[in-house]
């Protein structure tokens, strides 16, 4: 490995890079000066001591159930709102500002702004 540990590796590395802390500690250097060497954070250095000494090492997959996710009937209603009023409001901060006062959605207008999809404009006849 060359330069600094990346921000996020494999639990092999990780007990590779415990076993040297280890070897290197026993030899009679500091955990200080071993990671300055490995260009390491020490408090990442103990997360992964204690997570080893519980037997949980290897990342959780990301995700989980955000609270602030969007639900499928909030990005229904984004669609629909840009579908009917985009042509109209021109503006991401108009249309949640619209979906507020028609009652069809209450989300911030940073979240309209990026939206669920990627809207298609509706064509005027």
């Amino acid at each position: 490995m060359n330069g600094p540990i990346p921000a996020r590796v494999d639990e092999a590395v990780k007990r590779a890079l415990l076993a040297l802390i280890a070897d290197a500690m026993t030899a009679g250097w500091s955990l200080a000066r071993v990671c300055g060497v490995l260009e390491l954070d020490r408090r990442r250095v103990w997360r992964w001591q204690g997570r080893d000494a519980a037997g949980d090492l290897a990342d959780r997959p990301p995700g989980g159930h955000p609270i602030h996710g969007l639900l499928a009937w909030e990005e229904t209603a984004i669609v629909a709102l840009y579908n009917v009023w985009g042509p109209v409001d021109l503006s991401h901060r108009k249309l949640a500002h619209r979906g507020s006062y028609n009652e069809l959605v209450w989300v911030s207008p940073s979240t309209v702004d990026r939206g669920p999809v990627t809207p298609r404009p509706v064509t005027q006849k």
